[in-house]
């Protein structure tokens, strides 16, 4: 039996280098996904809920689709980041056709590139888990998160800041998310990868979802996740309507916006990963979802308690702390409980049920705040992330007790 790539100190190394490269343009398409699409639709072309949903609900469609992707990657026979770097390509000229000016047109086109964003993610998670050693993976994947987040942050103030100033030239901004999905795409055609294991006997047209049936611990967990991540996803794009909205009483404009939406978040983002990213490779998993659930309530109810700039300023520190922990682990997590092989069939289960609530609860978000106050949303979100917790609360018990067994303890 070959030794795994991960003893192969050539296959980390390269791993390594590529994926912090590869970060630089996924940086740049931060911004462009979580809050440059949604303002322009808002404040250029004052467009319709359903619209803003759909703009938001972009990821999601990308999520939707992974474990189907996920399979066909597997009836291939190709390298998995081969396939990932096809994708992207496509996301790259859906972005292009974003440029064209047409408000429908933007809407196709940046939730094709969008979506192609997501996508691929159980492809990269399973190369993470065949290349980088589980001693230190945490750390190492964190080194792209930092980059990712450092660029992220920066491309944020400058597109907001190119939005204010020039805000007939919108269309400038998604010819910059298409360039930066191409080399995303370049750089995952050089990322050390493996055909997926084929799997013997399992010909559904539902990939995957027999392990729902199989592992009472994933399915524990992602009724976790999905009741943490709806709250969470229902008041994401909400984040935007709330600063950009006069109704509101904050009215901030563009630059405002990226500022509280990006920038701050991802410059607490990048000083908190390395801290999660040992806390991952150490620390009980159950207990430290259930500590980032808590953060992402602490940013709700700052942020949304009141148009003070000291309520958005901690509410945007508080996320940006959360979502340190919460990204590192949502991309890992499955890399702990899988069985070997199985990584990015677990991660196509755990993504596409997140495309569920991320399609779902923008929509959702958008419609309720039709017939309730935001601030009502915002308690219910709160509300839906600490029961999130109290789901997890028996696990990390047992998981505790389970590691005071291991060391000999009583």
């Amino acid at each position: 039996m070959t030794a795994p790539p991960s003893d192969d100190p050539r296959i980390v190394q390269r791993t390594q280098l590529v994926d912090v490269v590869r970060a630089v343009p996924a940086g740049v398409l931060v911004p462009v996904e979580s809050t440059i699409v949604l303002t322009v639709a808002i404040t250029r072309f004052d467009a319709a809920g359903w619209v803003k949903g759909s703009i938001a609900a972009a990821a999601g469609v990308g999520l939707l689709a992974s474990p189907f992707l996920t399979a066909a990657a597997r009836r291939s026979g190709r390298p998995v980041m081969v396939v990932a770097a096809a994708i992207s390509l496509t996301g790259a000229l859906g972005f292009a056709l974003a440029s064209s000016g047409a408000l429908m047109l933007m809407v196709i086109g940046s939730i094709i590139g969008v979506a192609a964003i997501s996508a691929p993610i159980p492809l990269l998670t399973a190369t993470y888990e065949r290349n980088f050693s589980v001693l230190d993976r945490g750390r190492r994947v964190g080194r792209g998160m930092a980059v990712r987040v450092a660029v992220g942050a920066l491309s944020g103030f400058a597109m907001g800041a190119a939005l204010k100033a020039h805000p007939d030239r919108w269309w400038v901004l998604m010819v910059v998310a298409a360039v930066a999905l191409a080399a995303v795409g370049v750089c995952q055609a050089n990322l050390p990868s493996t055909p997926l294991p084929a799997i013997e006997g399992r010909t559904s047209p539902l990939p995957h979802f027999h392990l729902l049936s199989e592992d009472r611990q994933l399915r524990l967990t992602l009724v976790a996740w999905m009741l943490m991540g709806f709250g969470n996803l229902m008041l994401l794009p909400l984040r935007v309507e709330y600063l950009a909205r006069p109704v509101y009483g904050i009215d901030a404009d563009a630059a405002q916006i990226t500022m509280l939406t990006v920038t701050i978040p991802s410059i607490v983002r990048l000083v908190c990963l390395p801290l999660f990213g040992n806390l991952f490779d150490r620390m009980s998993f159950f207990a430290a979802r259930i500590m980032v659930n808590l953060l992402f309530a602490l940013y709700v109810a700052a942020f949304f308690s009141g148009a003070s700039d000291l309520g958005l300023l901690l509410g945007a520190v508080a996320f940006g702390v959360g979502s340190a922990g919460g990204d590192l682990m949502w991309t890992l997590w499955v890399t702990k409980f899988a069985p070997p092989g199985r990584v990015a069939d677990y991660m196509g289960l755990h993504t596409f049920f997140t495309g569920i609530r991320a399609v779902a609860a923008p929509l959702l978000g958008f419609l309720v705040i039709e017939r309730f106050d935001l601030e009502t949303v915002a308690w219910i979100a709160a509300a839906l992330i600490i029961v999130s917790s109290m789901v997890l609360l028996p696990e990390a018990r047992l998981e505790r007790r389970a590691a005071i067994a291991r060391n000999g303890g009583g």
